[in-house]
């Protein structure tokens, strides 16, 4: 797909970085999720796993969405994701990504999944700096299971780029953005808590929904 190849050409270099630390998180997650087997799958929601995709009202103006995709990654669940962009912002903000899985046999592999996915998805790469808390935006989600969110800083461009992980029972839910903060129009932390606090509001609504 264009857009996830686009994305990629930027500073998701992971595979290429850490292959072997890589393949063995994903062995070790594998095993520890149930790849081959585990509790019987939950029963279908009632609502698609599209309906908790965000979309462009959440963010600043200027921003569009590409069409929702499988990303087809490791993990055994249901799958989908979408990439937002902004053309007004310089080239090298590559956008924002927001994925959702949620797993075949319910919340308890989700829960067991969550610390592979958050070592994996807060690796520290090659000349950036640690992933921490803004103190511009401590936020804490009051839903999640379990929720990280912190941000990364290239250490020779002051390029920013911040995620967050959160477990809501069964589902796995991912954002993350590049920022800039010479940029603030692009997106700032206030426009950042906006969205965080979207992605929350959403999984309430549909997870509580679903357990009616």
């Amino acid at each position: 797909m264009d857009s996830f190849r686009y994305r990629d050409q930027g500073r998701r270099s992971l595979d290429l970085i850490a292959l072997p630390t890589v393949l063995a998180i994903v062995t070790v997650s594998c095993i520890s999720i149930g790849c081959g087997g585990g509790p019987y799958p939950r029963p279908t929601p009632g609502f698609p796993i599209e309906d908790l995709l965000l979309d462009e009202s959440v963010f600043p103006e200027g921003w569009w969405a590409d069409e929702p995709f499988d990303p087809e990654v490791r993990i055994p669940a249901e799958q989908i994701a979408v990439f937002f962009h902004r053309n007004e912002c310089p080239f090298y903000i590559l956008g924002a990504g927001h994925e959702i899985y949620r797993f075949f046999h319910g919340a308890e592999s989700a829960a067991e999944g969550y610390p592979e996915e958050s070592t994996i998805w807060f690796y520290r790469e090659d000349g950036w700096g640690p992933w921490t808390v803004p103190p511009e935006l401590p936020y804490q989600s009051p839903v999640a299971d379990q929720f990280r969110f912190a941000c990364s800083i290239e250490e020779r461009s002051g390029d920013m780029t911040c995620r967050a992980l959160g477990q809501y029972q069964e589902y796995i839910v991912l954002f993350d953005v590049e920022m800039n903060p010479k940029y603030p129009d692009c997106m700032s932390f206030t426009d950042l808590e906006r969205i965080l606090v979207a992605i929350d509001e959403r999984m309430a609504s549909y997870t509580e929904q679903d357990s009616e």
